[in-house]
């Protein structure tokens, strides 16, 4: 083939190619981009993750816009898009109904939209992946927004006894009693004072700005604490670096993101393959 030639077998992005949008409000911080779509095309499928950002004021009208592309077929959804798009899509499987939040949502054959979230999923892994096993820990999540729901369940799930602060006490109280009558372990701190626990997670969007104030009082952490954010950028947040000056143990918030995208791959994976040809 002559220098500046395409070949067709392996042009990508092509006219084929299946599309999947990550929606926030912002979306400059986000990283998934890139290795989710490197991981679709070794899965075979001629398919993108396309980031778009999408002004929280105008949400149902763009998801209304958004499900008019015919080669859109699922979206991945960041801050602060998580809770209000479980009331925008036909159906959510029994854990987001339990979270209250998604963060994933496909087309299905009939047109519908069905959601999941796998925000809990991925930051579980992450640290089963580094050696710790919440079963039977103590765990201090602060944040009960569309990811702190997510984390919070995911590790009562996994056997941890949680509790959750959140600057809104109604977030926290709805969360508890999605949880509790489920019958798993989780409460409500009326403080953000995570004496006792064995793993602190800042499960909130504070660290993205470099003017945030600290989810937390660092003087409250300890070193025998494991200390984790769900905030990806920067990559190294200020309150994991006060995490670390005081000894604690550190996972960054771009676990949750990397050990989800084989769990976002399963459930966007067959529909994918049934909507478009491999290259």
């Amino acid at each position: 083939m002559a220098s500046g030639e395409i070949d067709p077998d392996n042009e990508f992005p092509n006219g084929e190619m299946r599309i999947l949008g990550l929606i926030g409000d912002p979306v400059s911080q986000v990283r998934a981009p890139a290795p989710m779509t490197q991981r679709l095309r070794h899965a075979g499928l001629n398919a993108a993750l396309v980031p778009l950002h999408v002004p929280a004021a105008v949400l149902p009208l763009a998801f209304g816009c958004l499900k008019l592309i015919r080669n859109l077929d699922g979206l991945v959804i960041t801050v602060p898009h998580k809770i209000p798009m479980a009331e925008l899509v036909d159906h959510c499987s029994e854990r987001a109904r339990l979270v209250g939040a998604i963060n994933v949502a496909r087309r299905e054959a009939d047109s519908s939209w069905s959601g999941d979230i796998l925000d809990g999923v991925g930051f579980v892994r992450g640290l089963k992946q580094r050696g710790f096993n919440p079963e039977g820990q103590s765990a201090f999540v602060i944040g009960a927004g569309g990811a702190g729901c997510a984390v919070a369940a995911e590790l009562a799930m996994a056997g941890a006894v949680v509790r959750v602060f959140d600057v809104s006490p109604d977030r926290v109280s709805a969360l508890v009693k999605r949880l509790s009558r489920a019958d798993y372990p989780v409460t409500a701190a009326d403080t953000p004072d995570p004496h006792g626990a064995r793993l602190v997670v800042n499960a909130t969007s504070l660290g993205m700005k470099p003017d945030d104030p600290l989810p937390l009082d660092p003087a409250l952490l300890s070193s025998q604490m494991l200390v984790a954010d769900v905030v990806m950028k920067p990559r190294v947040t200020s309150f994991l670096e006060q995490a670390r000056a005081r000894g604690c143990e550190i996972q960054l918030g771009e676990a949750v993101m990397l050990f989800q995208l084989d769990a976002q791959i399963e459930f966007f994976r067959e529909h994918l393959a049934a909507r478009a040809p491999t290259r």
